[in-house]
């Protein structure tokens, strides 16, 4: 099987500039499951993109010697390239060191052994406020991630969550990673989403799109009006809390929760993921096709914001 090398184990990080955070990776060279490559080193590279998607620079990070973790602070080197305010997307990649000989350029594609798999080999991203305190989560990049290679379908995204929170403190924003193990991907995601209250009335509705290799940061405070903020917030703490429905079709986005409060110099970082798809036998496909179905009714429920 015919597999880049920067795909092997890989993860897409959003540069969050327009938020003010500084952003680390924490990267492993241990196995998590303790059954494969004990005691492999590895090499890692950063790969940077403009905030319109074109590839930038590949640079080395350094080694990563057997059982050992390492924390990368990338807002440094990253400034150097980007020096402006813009959000962007960078990608952190693992390979191991003994197979960096085998081929002339980290960018060719070689054949790869069947056996040889690296199951959750997971990033931590980590961001925070200059002095203040930090947050993080881990993710890799799922396989075959909006490829079409060897006659695949294009799949979808369906989120949900509840970590809409906002207040004279504290922010919420959505933020889309569009991503591709295919280095000719040209897709531009349309996503659709609304945001609803706790009593489950509509109060948000947009259409937004995101190109190929870029990030989309939505700023939740801009999209529920003011009023609705204000009637929403609870008297004893202050916050107002909403929930998130957000579908795309023809290509996968990753979706990240950021709540920040600069004042405190506090951040929280979560994911987005339909605890229900877990339950689906993976054999019957259930879980494709109810995504496919959900999408289709969302779409006609939000149709008529799509169109102005």
């Amino acid at each position: 099987m015919a597999k880049s090398l920067l795909d092997l184990i890989s993860a897409p990080v959003p540069v969050l500039n327009s938020i003010g955070l500084n952003l680390r990776v924490g990267l492993s060279s241990e196995d998590p499951t303790t059954l494969n490559h004990p005691t492999e080193s590895y090499t890692a590279f950063l790969t940077t993109y403009s905030p319109e998607g074109v590839l930038m620079r590949r640079s080395r990070l350094g080694e990563i010697p057997p059982n050992r973790r390492k924390l990368y602070n990338l807002s440094g080197e990253l400034g150097k390239i980007m020096p402006d305010s813009a959000d962007h997307l960078a990608v952190v990649h693992r390979i191991p060191t003994r197979m960096l000989s085998d081929v002339d350029s980290v960018e060719s594609e070689i054949d790869l052994p069947r056996n040889l798999h690296y199951p959750f080999f997971r990033t931590m991203v980590e961001y925070s406020f200059p002095n203040g305190g930090n947050g993080s989560v881990i993710y890799e990049t799922p396989p075959s991630l909006n490829s079409t290679a060897d006659g695949r379908i294009s799949s979808n995204t369906l989120i949900f969550t509840c970590q809409i929170v906002l207040s004279e403190l504290l922010n919420s924003y959505l933020v889309l990673i569009h991503y591709s193990v295919e280095p000719s991907y040209l897709t531009t995601a349309d996503f659709g989403f609304a945001v609803y209250s706790l009593s489950g009335e509509q109060v948000g509705t947009e259409h937004v799109v995101a190109g190929p290799f870029s990030v989309k940061v939505l700023d939740m405070r801009r999209i529920i009006p003011a009023n609705v903020i204000k009637r929403e917030t609870d008297p004893q703490d202050g916050q107002a809390a909403f929930t998130l429905t957000g579908y795309s079709e023809g290509s996968v986005l990753i979706p990240l929760i950021v709540n920040a409060a600069p004042e405190l110099g506090s951040v929280g970082v979560e994911h987005t993921h339909p605890p229900q798809a877990y339950l689906f036998p993976p054999q019957s496909n259930l879980q494709r096709k109810t995504k496919i179905d959900a999408e289709r009714v969302w779409d006609g429920i939000l149709a008529p914001e799509k169109s102005l």
